[in-house]
């Protein structure tokens, strides 16, 4: 089994403390200990040099400064037992941490749930979460290290977030009833925040509902006595009124506060309006109307569309600057990129930008595209804000943007007519009217010249088809050259064959700008920069460059250097200190056109081909360093681009994260491969790709790139292809509990299979099959499935796959309750997985033999075992395998008699398996939680729990294995 890096734990909540692998380790010296609080309060960015020192050395650094910060970072990566955690970036440092691995991000982490639950109204949910947060302090944060300017600021900060967290708990609590239980932790908070008015009337709501009216109004006297003595004034009207409603013994419904929402500040995120903008007055009037008024309460859509050129953008923007003071919280600005429509901007891409431009932070953005719609609807219901939409592609772009009820405003521009836009207003943007266009050309050329020669005047607007972009290219030249007359300018433009060379101003004329920074470039510049251009990827690093050129690294890097300083090619530093390039859109367009005037079509494909094969190695070593030597897929004869061994280690130093930098360009090569019909590589990077995607739980895109070579390999007549690729859909089916479809693409695939006799895909197939039998409870059937695979993959010498198979026996074993040999299949499984270095399957055994361990009586031997799963799972961010092992560990604390533990860890097990959709492990839990209450006589409880498992056990046509059945 590979070495695990060790298991870090970062305290700033109180004392900064560090854990290694649960041992307290001291930080000697507070100027270490400094350094470490500062990397942590910005974790997985590279904090600079000099923000460190001045952190260090508040005043007067030494000259030893830098010698002394380097010092302190060496003593860092020997204490944390990880060389990789801090890393050296451009002129600073980097600390990489997980989530759970800070306290402070932990905090971060639970109370945005917290905000979830609140919108979902399920208070008591909120609350707990709150308390889970706010239990994470143990005293003022980054204590002992406020000398630290930036650490200062940074705890104060994190104490304000303190003090609302534990406002809005109490809040919650007392919504709740727990009045009582909250008065000695008011009295506590009210120590640590005197002067928190709020934290004040809480305090007398819940003596009042405690009916002890006299010392509720008690602690208004001494408030009141407080603030004229510290402050000089008196409380404020929420706390006097407060006092009042005592006196009078009345009810608190009268100042029942309001349920908390999201706050954030008005933004403007809009471009500044252009300063000669004119004509458009009809438009602009109707835009005015429309955009301003909500008949029923629905938020006004108006779709602006027109050709490229026309004014669309320049048009919203005007009316999101005019009608400001109409829209008071805001005006947010998205470019989609639709016109682009290989790299536009997906909903839930544009989701995020909206939702950080209204104050979310990126800790609170959930992962679902629509939970992020629902985020942006809540938060934008009671506000006035107008969303101004470019450059949409489509209809399906727009839709998931679109608000709720309220008083907001959405502007769309396009290029299409989008007209299934639910209760849409459409506005054809024509050209400039004669006099719009006259207008026009008077702001940017002057009236004494236009006044001048009026015919010319006109017959200008007519050559530049009163089209808004030819006529500021046009107005634009003269305003540059006041010698010419307007009459010169006709002249240039009569010429039709010459109109739109003429019709070119600055970086107005986008082709002839780039053409001249193409043409600088040295003929192997140019030849990448074209390649580049033909290959679908967002961006990508130096050795997709050497793969399109069949160069060595240094050449690629020179070249890629040249395109870089001439901008063409932008670079991007990601957190890990990797350089990855990429193009900008008009680049992209510009290079991929040059390609296809300049290569051959062979060359280029020739080219693109290698890259893809480069790809598929990448990902292949990718998948080993996971998932073991050849472990779950069959691959195909697609050339490859042979990478060496270091270079491949030095691309994907960690598999699971490498997939997610990745994930874009495997999914457009899937696709691209598809449309040149190079459908081995099509269907064989799909494949080797699907274990990286299963982790994190990317099934659209593994179901997308299937299908996509799904209907390549058909196409080409590729039956082979095509088994494997319905067996791997059949695996997606079976992780989306959708069995039915799964039978039916891996009995397909068997068939095929059978009749290529292909032993090896026929018995991965199999071995799926036996799951479903499994899940369905025909444990006979899937018993033979599975020792038929068994025997074909030890034939065929692949270890992980048999490993696979093994586990499968032992899992039919486990439910026909023969528990010896379960065990027995389950620790041959183990041995093979450790020897085909399948890592994740190896925790994947560890947990079935903790599984055996509990029914068997053995839970403490469990425990170990679930706890490594969980720290593997917690390393690679696999949230299914989580909730799993919180499962068995709550079950093991549950056999050892430590219940209220046990309700604990379940509790975060189905949290887990309901934030990922783990129907399974879900209806389990659900049931083993009835098996507890139903022992503790709580039968009301049980027969609850008992239900909702049925439910879903029905649902997905699962059958209980014996030890889940219902009592």
């Amino acid at each position: 089994m590979d070495h695990l890096p060790p298991r870090l734990l970062f305290q700033v909540l109180g004392p900064l403390q560090l854990t290694v692998d649960g041992r307290c380790v001291p930080l000697r010296g507070t100027r270490l200990q400094t350094t470490l609080g500062l990397l942590l309060s910005q974790p997985n960015k590279a904090v600079s040099d000099s923000h460190l020192i001045d952190g260090l050395w508040p005043e007067n650094p030494p000259p030893s400064a830098a010698a002394n910060l380097r010092a302190y970072i060496r003593s860092l990566r020997q204490l944390l037992g990880d060389p990789q955690r801090v890393a050296r970036m451009s002129r600073g440092y980097l600390l990489r941490a997980e989530p759970h691995e800070i306290d402070v991000l932990h905090f971060a982490e639970l109370t945005a749930q917290s905000d979830h639950f609140i919108e979902q109204g399920d208070i008591r949910r909120a609350a707990d979460l709150l308390r889970q947060a706010l239990d994470k302090w143990s005293g003022p944060a980054y204590s002992g290290l406020h000398a630290s300017g930036p650490l200062r600021t940074e705890a104060a900060v994190l104490e304000e977030q303190r003090f609302r967290s534990a406002h809005r708990w109490v809040e919650l609590e007392i919504k709740l009833g727990h009045h009582a239980e909250m008065i000695p932790i008011l009295l506590q908070l009210i120590e640590d925040f005197p002067l928190r008015e709020k934290l004040r009337a809480q305090l007398m709501e819940a003596l009042y509902r405690a009916d002890r009216q006299a010392e509720a109004l008690e602690v208004y006297r001494e408030t009141r006595a407080l603030f004229i003595e510290s402050l000089g004034i008196e409380p404020g009207q929420e706390l006097r009124e407060l006092e009042q409603l005592v006196l009078r013994g009345g009810s608190l419904a009268e100042a029942e506060p309001a349920e908390p929402v999201v706050t954030s500040p008005p933004r403007n995120i809009v471009p500044a309006d252009t300063a000669d903008f004119t004509g458009r007055d009809k438009e602009v009037a109707l835009l005015s109307e429309w955009l301003t008024g909500s008949p029923g309460g629905t938020p006004p859509i108006v779709v602006v569309s027109a050709r490229g050129g026309a004014g669309k953008t320049t048009l919203a923007v005007h009316m999101a600057n005019r009608l400001r003071n109409r829209f008071p919280d805001g005006q947010i600005y998205v470019h989609l990129r639709g016109a682009e429509t290989t790299h536009r901007t997906m909903p839930e891409v544009a989701l995020a930008s909206m939702l950080r431009a209204l104050g979310v932070p990126d800790t609170r953005i959930p992962e679902n595209h629509d939970e992020r719609g629902g985020m942006l609807r809540a938060i934008l219901s009671d506000r006035r804000v107008l969303l101004i939409i470019d450059d949409a592609g489509d209809e399906s772009q727009v839709m998931p943007l679109i608000p709720g009820m309220g008083g907001c405003a959405m502007l769309v521009t396009s290029r299409r007519r989008l007209t299934a836009i639910p209760g849409a207003r459409l506005l054809e943007l024509e050209p400039f009217t004669e006099d719009q266009a006259l207008r026009f050309l008077r702001h940017m050329v002057g009236s004494n010249r236009m006044d001048a020669d009026s015919k010319a005047s006109l017959a200008l607007t007519r050559l530049c088809g009163r089209h808004p972009l030819a006529l500021r290219i046009a107005g634009a030249r003269l305003a540059a050259r006041p010698h010419w007359s307007l009459a010169r300018m006709v002249s240039r433009l009569t010429d039709e064959h010459r109109r739109f060379d003429e019709l070119v101003h600055g970086e107005l004329d986008v082709r002839a700008n780039l053409m001249v920074s193409y043409r600088a470039l040295q003929p192997r510049a140019r030849l990448l920069l074209m390649l580049l251009g033909a290959l679908d990827a967002v961006d990508l690093e130096e050795w997709v460059a050497v793969t399109l050129l069949d160069s060595s690294f240094l050449e690629a890097e020179d070249l890629l250097d040249q395109l870089v300083d001439s901008h063409l090619v932008n670079t991007a530093t990601t957190p890990s200190g990797r350089v990855r390039y990429s193009l900008h859109d008009l680049i992209r367009i510009f290079a991929r056109e040059r390609a296809q005037q300049e290569l051959a079509p062979d060359d280029l494909r020739e080219a693109l081909q290698r890259a893809f094969g480069a790809l598929l190695t990448v990902t292949e070593h990718a998948h080993t360093l996971l998932a073991g030597r050849d472990h779950l897929v069959v691959h195909s004869n697609a050339p490859r681009w042979e990478v060496g061994p270091e270079v491949l280690d030095d691309i994907v130093t960690d598999p699971v994260a490498w997939c997610e930098t990745e994930l874009t360009n495997i999914s457009a090569a899937v696709q691209q491969t598809a449309a040149l019909g190079l459908d081995e590589l099509c269907w064989d990077i799909a494949v080797t790709a699907a274990p990286l995607l299963e982790v994190r739980r990317h099934l659209d895109e593994w179901q997308h790139m299937h299908e996509i070579a799904l209907a390549t390999v058909r196409a080409a007549g590729n039956p082979r292809g095509e088994a494997v690729i319905l067996t791997e859909l059949g695996e997606l089916s079976l992780g989306l509990h959708d069995h039915r479809r799964a039978v039916d693409f891996l009995e397909d695939a068997a068939r095929i299979l059978t009749g290529l006799q292909d032993r090896h895909a026929h018995a991965l197939a199999q071995l799926k099959l036996a799951a479903l039998d499994r899940l369905g409870g025909r444990l006979d059937m899937a018993l033979r499935r599975a020792q038929d695979s068994v025997t074909v993959l030890n034939d065929l010498g692949d270890l992980g796959n048999q490993a696979l198979a093994l586990r499968q026996i032992g899992q039919i074993h486990t439910q026909l309750g023969e528990h010896c040999r379960a065990r027995e299949h389950f620790e041959r499984a183990l041995s093979a997985a450790e020897q085909a270095g399948a890592s994740r399957l190896v925790q994947q055994i560890n947990y079935r033999l903790g599984e055996l361990d509990v029914e068997c009586e053995r839970p403490q031997a469990s425990v170990p075992r679930f706890e490594a799963v969980l720290d593997f799972c917690r390393s690679i961010g696999d949230r299914v395998g989580m909730a799993y092992a919180f499962y068995g560990l709550g079950r093991a604390q549950a056999a050892m008699g430590r219940l209220q533990e046990s309700g604990q860890t379940l509790a975060l097990a189905l949290t887990h398996a309901e934030d990922t959709n783990e129907r399974i492990v879900e209806a389990e839990i659900h049931q083993y939680l009835g098996k507890l209450a139903h022992a503790r006589g709580r039968a009301a409880e049980a027969a609850g729990q008992f239900h909702i498992a049925g439910v879903i056990f029905r649902e997905l046509g699962v059958v209980p294995r014996k030890d889940d059945a219902f009592p």
